[in-house]
Parts: C-alpha cells; structure tokens; sequence
C-alpha cells in the first residue's frame, strides 16, 4: 500500500483512501447538539478524550442544564473541570461564553440559528466567543447535527498533514484549517471531514505519535516524506539502510 500524495486528484482523497485501508469506515454514530457539543470542545483542548469526556458528564450532572452552568461562578466551574488542561482557563471562558450566545441568540442558549449561515459566517461568529478558536468552532459545526462541511484540526490532525508533506511545519491550527479546506473535494460532504478527521486522529495516536512514530508499522510509509523523523528503533528496523 502506497500514499500517493502525487495524483491529480485531491492529496486528501489518497490519505483518506489508504486510512481507511488501516482503520476502516469513521462515520457518526451519536452526535451531541450543539451547545453540548461547544461545552465539550471547550473543555476538551489539549487534554485526552477520556479525560475530558468524563469532566464533561460531571458537568452535566452538576448543572442539570446548559443555562444553570452560564450562571455558575468561575470557582464552581474550575471544582467539575479540574482534571483538564488549563482549567482556570476554561472555567472563566466557559460560562462567558454561554452567557454571550444567550445574549446574541434573543436569550436563548441555543446555536440551531446557525445551520441558516454559510460555513464561513458561523465559524466567525462562533469564534467570537471567548476561548473559541478555530478547532472548537469546527468541532461544534461538523461533530453536531448542524452536520456543516468544516475539518477539525487538532493536535493529531495538525502533526500528521506537516508529517505527510501536506502543510508546512510553521502554520498554526487557522493555517492549517485554510490549507487543508482549499484541498478538500467539492464532492465531498460534512461527513467525509468527519471521518477523515478521525481517520488522521487515528494515525496520529496509534503511529504517528510525537514521540517515537511507530513508522516501521505504517502502511503509508513507502510515500511519507518524514518517515524516520524520530529516529526509533522501530523506524531504524524498517529504514533502508545505505
């Protein structure tokens, strides 16, 4: 199995053709609306889903609704988020946040106005909301049923396309956002990014680590222009050697 980042055709359709090959289908099986969805991805920056997703049922159970967490003070946020990265962070902009979106949507913690917006306009619109960046906003557009054609850039996503040759190393997550979207198929829907966010995900939790790439165990290895970057005794054992 061979990458080929070279074809006429989009270089995302090659990646996303030979993930699947490892990781099969990534397609939605729940999907959170879009107000938990945003309350989860806010928490969730730079902290491991397991983490996160049990900060984010301690949420839940702790405020019983969304408008009772935007009314909660910092310090009652910070004592159920705790665990996570950046709390202090978060349990300021969190409730901000939501009492913003109340204020903006006619008092109403709501996000459906959004789904009558273009990509583009809703991504700005949430990303005017205090600790709302790019990857959250697209977390909310695509993960929720506004079911919208935007690509979740994280941390997996964002090292495996410089790894693969498909960004340069210096953009950051807005960069990379712009870049990657110019690639996508115009084929393509909502749910194609979908997966193909997890199918990048994947490869950069399972192979494609920061540290230690497993690369001698990749099938794209054969086309990847970074094999070898960490210089493992894994990657050592599968790089051809002079």
């Amino acid at each position: 199995m061979q990458l080929s980042l070279d074809l006429a055709t989009s270089p995302l359709e090659a990646v996303r053709d030979d993930l699947l090959k490892i990781f099969g289908p990534q397609r939605p099986s729940r999907r959170l609306d879009p107000v938990s969805q945003l309350v989860r991805s806010m928490i969730g920056g730079k902290t491991r889903d397991e983490v996160s997703w049990a900060v984010f049922e301690r949420l839940r159970d702790r405020f019983k609704t969304w408008e009772a967490l935007a009314e909660a003070s910092d310090a009652e946020v910070l004592e159920q988020i705790r665990p996570v990265t950046h709390p202090e962070d978060k349990a300021r902009h969190l409730p901000h946040a939501l009492r913003i979106v109340q204020v903006r949507s006619g008092w109403k913690l709501t996000l459906d106005h959004l789904a009558e917006l273009e990509l583009d306009s809703a991504r700005y619109w949430l990303q005017g909301l205090p600790g709302v960046g790019v990857k959250v906003a697209a977390c909310v557009l695509n993960f929720s049923p506004l079911n919208m054609r935007a690509l979740v850039i994280d941390t997996h996503v964002h090292r495996t396309a410089v790894r693969l040759g498909l960004i340069p190393a210096h953009y950051d997550t807005a960069h990379a956002y712009r870049a990657l979207m110019d690639m996508v198929p115009d084929s393509w829907t909502a749910e194609d990014l979908y997966e193909l966010h997890w199918l990048m995900k994947g490869l950069g939790q399972m192979l494609c680590a920061f540290h230690a790439p497993r690369c001698g165990a990749c099938g794209l290895k054969s086309a990847c222009p970074r094999v070898g970057v960490e210089r493992s005794a894994d990657i050592l054992a599968w790089r051809p050697r002079s």
